[in-house]
């Protein structure tokens, strides 16, 4: 595996950096994000049980990555229609009691590179890592990168944030709350942004450049954080949604098992289908990604979950 650039080391003060913290390399994180999308959809492509070799290929580069940051990795592996596939774990201990689950899935739906779902975020989520590596975090990190989400394991007992989130429940671990990062690599200023109900363009943006927060109503404490870091701490426009839990496609994604456990959880997605055309086609390739708006969102994401 290629190594990932290494992070910065506070030297001044700047609008950049928090004091004491690591400093936010912009271009270090682009060519870092580039470089993880590029590996699972590019090198690697479609990503599911039924092409041989591809999860396995890509549980491992996410693994080195890890690795490569400092962490120990570990791998919560189980049976799935025959076959052993794999949550890859890695956790960064925090001075205060409490635990924040970062989490996306590396999987794809047969016939589609994915790398705006979820190459885009699994790149997201491995910079995360890295960045928060070199800092100093009250909650406990865990940062978990899950292995079918896609159909035909969606909402089943065999998807796996649905088996880690049924893991820690059994341990009564006090989970915070869990982010799950969908998507978060396609943008533009073109107003092809819809919803999912008729007259939300009244209020919401017509263009699809901006991030989203999305989650029910028993997580609506942290969404209100999330969308006032990533305003705070970055450059990208933020919007929110709290919603009864099956609006508008808000638990089509990992936070969903972490719904169905009892734990509050957060979805941080470019809203997918809502935006994106090549959503589970073929179309779905690097080169449609804007990777300065993913770094915006990463750089929101990182110095929010320092003030979580």
């Amino acid at each position: 595996m290629d190594a990932p650039g290494e992070v910065g080391t506070v030297k001044s003060k700047s609008s950049d950096i928090l004091d004491g913290l690591p400093a936010f390399r912009k271009q270090v994180v682009v060519e870092n994000l580039n470089k993880h999308v590029e590996y699972l959809s590019v090198r690697i492509g479609d990503r599911h049980l039924w092409k041989e070799h591809s999860l396995s290929k890509a549980a491992d580069y996410i693994e080195s990555a890890f690795q490569f940051s400092g962490y120990t990795v570990q791998r919560q592996t189980y049976s799935c229609y025959g076959k052993s596939v794999s949550n890859l774990i890695a956790e960064k201990t925090g001075t205060e009691d409490g635990v924040v689950v970062i989490g996306a899935h590396y999987d794809t739906v047969p016939g589609t590179p994915g790398a705006d779902d979820n190459a885009s975020a699994v790149a997201g989520m491995l910079e995360l890592a890295r960045l928060q590596k070199g800092s100093l975090n009250e909650k406990h990190l865990i940062f978990v990168a899950f292995v079918n989400e896609e159909p035909p394991c969606f909402g089943s007992h065999k998807m796996g944030s649905m088996v880690y989130a049924k893991h820690l429940k059994n341990r009564k671990v006090p989970v915070d709350v869990m982010i799950s990062l969908e998507m978060i690599g396609y943008f533009c200023r073109e107003p092809i942004q819809r919803y999912p109900l008729p007259g939300m363009g009244f209020f919401y943006p017509k263009t699809a450049d901006f991030i989203g927060v999305a989650g029910n109503l028993h997580s609506s404490k942290y969404i209100s954080s999330l969308k006032k870091g990533i305003k705070k701490h970055s450059a990208i426009n933020v919007r929110s949604l709290i919603a009864p839990q099956y609006f508008g496609g808000i638990s089509l994604s990992d936070n969903s098992s972490f719904w169905h456990h009892g734990y509050r959880a957060v979805m941080v997605t470019d809203t997918s289908f809502f935006r994106n055309q090549n959503y589970h086609q073929e179309t779905d390739t690097i080169d449609t990604l804007n990777f300065e708006a993913m770094t915006e969102v990463v750089r929101g994401l990182y110095y929010t979950l320092l003030e979580i």
